[in-house]
């Protein structure tokens, strides 16, 4: 008789191995949960960003302006109107961006840069340079963020 209590326990030590596998196995594979889609963290302002710098080098006024909600913008109307002469002005633009900073509350976010820009001025003329830090602001405008503030305003104009 003892070989079958010997077949019993080894029987039970593996049902036992494959219960706790079964338990502990989809705990350890489970995904992690994702943030949810419209927080505002390094990614979402790297995204806001990569697009603004696509807008001006490829010297897209509406793109650019479609980045902004001008109706929740302080002046916003003025800010377009500087953008309308700002690319008109212009004919071409290199623009390197470095984000520096995000925080985010709620609703809201801003987002630090910095911000190296060439122009080439459509009169001709030596290239113009711009080095400056730039903070914009940024509010959830349903399933995407937009910015309604820059600062300072007159990186984006001709001297």
């Amino acid at each position: 008789m003892a070989p079958k209590v010997v077949s019993v326990r080894r029987r039970a030590a593996a049902l036992l191995v494959l219960l706790l596998s079964a338990v502990l196995l989809p705990a350890q594979t489970a995904p992690q949960k994702a943030p949810p889609q419209n927080t505002f963290d390094d990614r979402a302002a790297s995204r806001l960003l990569m697009q603004l710098s696509e807008a001006l080098q490829g010297h897209s006024q509406s793109q650019f302006l479609a980045l902004f909600d001008l109706a929740k913008m302080k002046n916003g109307p003025i800010f377009k109107q500087q953008i309308a002469a700002f690319f008109s002005q212009t004919e071409s633009i290199r623009v390197h961006l470095n984000l520096v900073e995000v925080a985010a509350a709620g609703e809201r976010a801003t987002v630090a840069v910095d911000a190296e820009m060439e122009l080439q001025p459509r009169n001709g003329g030596p290239a113009l340079r711009r080095n400056e830090r730039l903070n914009f602001v940024a509010d959830n405008a349903g399933e995407n963020w937009k910015f309604i503030d820059v600062q300072p305003i007159s990186f984006f104009s001709l001297p």
